[in-house]
């Protein structure tokens, strides 16, 4: 089996699917700031990617801001795939969402601009690019409670999602991983999607009445078409069956 280097190790979808790689048998290192890999100076990129195969990308940055995402993502994605080409890695896969390519998508959040920038940084590179793009996972509600909060009351956005389970993401990275680089022409574009159409206000509310009694949900009506609509896949794509209700009681 080969050697992944899961950037984001220590984040929530990084951690997860170096358990599910190392499951499969593949040597993993999870590369994270508190291993020495700093993406934002590049500081420690080349020695952890010597001698890798595929370099998996889940890196994260939580904030609302444009000029903070772009430089992040984008940044990071420039320095990791000039690293990646010194050190002779076949393949990068990049942890991306659906859609967010889209004019409409990127222009909605400085969060969406800054994931086309890291698609695009990475897009210029030469290493060849996978990019996984899901919908929003079913977890998302649990971070729209605490975003925007009024004492004991949560603003949650209104926005349509196809959502899926984060297990079925961690898999579908993984799979990602183990079909190899794309064999010619652009980047491989694979996608996910859940198996249901839902309201994120929605999905809040059932989080708050299973584990947070104490919050009350407001919706927010979403202006921008981009936001409100553009998360959901169009036409037919790859779907993961399990439900956002079975997600809801399974801890």
């Amino acid at each position: 089996m080969s050697r992944v280097v899961v950037l984001g190790g220590s984040g929530a979808m990084g951690a997860r699917v170096s358990e599910v790689l190392r499951g499969r048998g593949h040597d993993v290192v999870a590369a994270s700031r508190a291993t020495g890999v700093d993406v934002v100076t590049g500081v420690g990129l080349d020695d952890v990617l010597s001698g890798a195969e595929t370099v998996l990308d889940c890196l994260n940055v939580v904030t609302l801001s444009r000029r903070t995402a772009v430089s992040f993502f984008g940044g990071a994605a420039a320095r990791v795939a000039a690293a990646a080409e010194r050190a002779g890695v076949g393949h990068v896969v990049c942890l991306s969402i659906v859609n967010v390519s889209e004019a409409a998508v990127r222009r909605a959040t400085g969060y969406y601009g800054g994931k086309a920038a890291q698609e695009e940084a990475y897009s210029a590179g030469t290493v060849p690019l996978t990019l996984a793009r899901t919908t929003a996972w079913f977890s998302l509600a649990e971070t729209f409670l605490g975003q925007i909060r009024l004492g004991p009351v949560a603003l949650v956005p209104g926005i349509r999602l196809r959502p899926v389970h984060p297990a079925a993401a961690a898999a579908f990275l993984a799979d990602a991983v183990e079909a190899g680089p794309p064999v010619a022409g652009g980047p491989a574009v694979l996608q996910l999607a859940g198996p249901e159409p839902l309201d994120s206000a929605a999905m809040a509310r059932a989080v708050a009445r299973a584990r947070h009694p104490g919050v009350r949900v407001v919706r927010v009506p979403v202006p921008m078409a981009g936001l409100r609509e553009g998360l959901v896949p169009h036409g037919e794509v790859p779907v993961d069956r399990r439900r956002f209700a079975e997600w809801l009681v399974e801890r």
